[in-house]
């Protein structure tokens, strides 16, 4: 367990350039004589980060020098629990309660600093490190006797996410629409668990992340390596989860509103949350179906519509992924052949030649389009104004991309995309 502490200290990488960010406790845990880190009484072990450290920033053990009440207090809340009970030093406690001196040399002494902080003092009511004064980070004149011991109360305190700010990254860091979710925050960074995470804490999530909706949201053991954080990138970065159970009600405005758990260890990066978020306003709507229909020229009667032919103006069907709700009407007219041998395979006529026109380009006399008579008196309007299917063994609905048309949107109904699927 404690490997594993060292291994997967949650942490944030920070890309380009800005405001220099302070010190900050990315992660700390109580660990004691089994080397059990999901003890509320423990030796304390501490990743402190920081625009100044490296990326995988400093942990070790905390110095007692100067501590005092407060100090302690603050250091059980960053360790995740709402209150402090008592504190020692390591040569006061008791040998439950305490990493061995074994485990201390062979885990800390020479591959890290044995230490990460030195002359901690908070005030009272202090909740980040920025608000305590300390030595520099990993420079100390302490011993192991003189490391932290804390009794917590057992009870945890919620995550702090009022000053979490969300990002979205993938591969190497690279900053996208779809990512694995990072929290970032000036008292600890991290990734969330998906387990448990709604439709409404993801579409929160990407609002706060700056995207207007949500397109989709998975555990990033079910999104392709590329789409996500690797796997390198996670190692070197130190990034482990570190929130679980976040829960965003419907009404949420921002993170504040929401509650979530410290991690318990349950979750690692594979159950990590990804999500897909964009500014695109059609993606809340998804195609469910194409028609060929047409009329006699003077039947404007819903009943007057034949769609059982190879043959008339494309209809499109798509429905609002939030609302529910249905638009049927026209489509631009597109030259792509792709798209119209798709339309026709999906349509229940595969192997055709489609021979695809405006609808001003069909003469009205023949009645093998929908008639200007049957669009005026239904009001039938454009619902699309680019669509595109690709040509492929698998044409399905879901793989065509469209724009939904916005309102008001008319390039004239000679315009309309007709398809005879021949």
């Amino acid at each position: 367990m404690l490997t594993q502490l060292l291994t997967t200290a949650a942490a944030l990488l920070i890309l380009g350039t800005g405001e220099a960010r302070p010190d900050y406790i990315s992660l700390a845990k109580l660990i004691n004589a089994n080397r059990q880190s999901d003890v509320s009484w423990g030796t304390l072990m501490v990743t402190v980060k920081g625009d100044g450290l490296s990326d995988r920033g400093v942990t070790g053990m905390v110095c007692g020098d100067n501590m005092t009440d407060d100090t302690a207090h603050f250091l059980c809340q960053a360790a995740g629990f709402g209150s402090m009970e008592q504190w020692s030093r390591l040569s006061r406690a008791s040998d439950a309660h305490k990493l061995s001196y074994a485990d201390w040399r062979n885990f800390f002494v020479g591959k890290f600093v044995g230490f990460a902080l030195d002359d901690l003092k908070c005030s009272p009511g202090a909740t980040r490190l920025e608000e305590c004064s300390h030595n520099s980070v990993g420079h100390h004149n302490c011993d192991y006797s003189e490391g932290m011991v804390l009794k917590c109360s057992e009870m945890e305190r919620g995550v702090d996410l009022e000053d979490m700010d969300v990002q979205l990254q993938k591969g190497r860091g690279v900053m996208s629409s779809n990512g694995t979710v990072l929290l970032n925050g000036t008292r600890s960074s991290g990734l969330v668990c998906a387990d448990g995470v709604t439709s409404d804490t993801a579409e929160l999530l990407c609002n706060e992340a700056g995207y207007d909706t949500l397109v989709d949201y998975q555990a990033a053991k079910n999104v392709n390596r590329s789409s996500k954080l690797s796997c390198d990138t996670l190692r070197y970065r130190n990034i482990s989860v570190i929130v679980e159970d976040l829960d965003c009600p419907s009404n949420s405005t921002d993170l504040g509103d929401c509650s979530a758990s410290h991690a318990r260890g349950d979750c690692d990066a594979d159950d990590a949350l990804w999500l897909s978020c964009t500014n695109d306003s059609g993606q809340e709507w998804e195609l469910i179906d194409l028609t060929l229909a047409h009329n006699v020229a003077g039947h404007h009667e819903e009943g007057d519509l034949e769609t059982d032919e190879d043959y008339g103006t494309v209809l499109v069907t798509i429905r609002n992924t939030k609302t529910g709700e249905e638009r049927t009407g026209l489509t631009s007219y597109t030259s792509s052949s792709y798209t119209a041998y798709s339309m026709c395979y999906m349509m229940g006529y595969p192997n055709r030649q489609p021979h695809e026109k405006r609808t001003g380009d069909v003469r009205d006399t023949l009645n093998i389009k929908v008639s200007c008579g049957y669009i005026l008196e239904n009001d039938m309007d454009f619902v699309l104004s680019y669509l595109w299917c690709p040509h492929g063994y698998y044409q399905e609905l879901s793989l065509c991309w469209f724009k939904v048309a916005p309102d008001g949107y008319n390039p004239g109904l000679d315009n309309a995309m007709w398809l005879n699927c021949i």
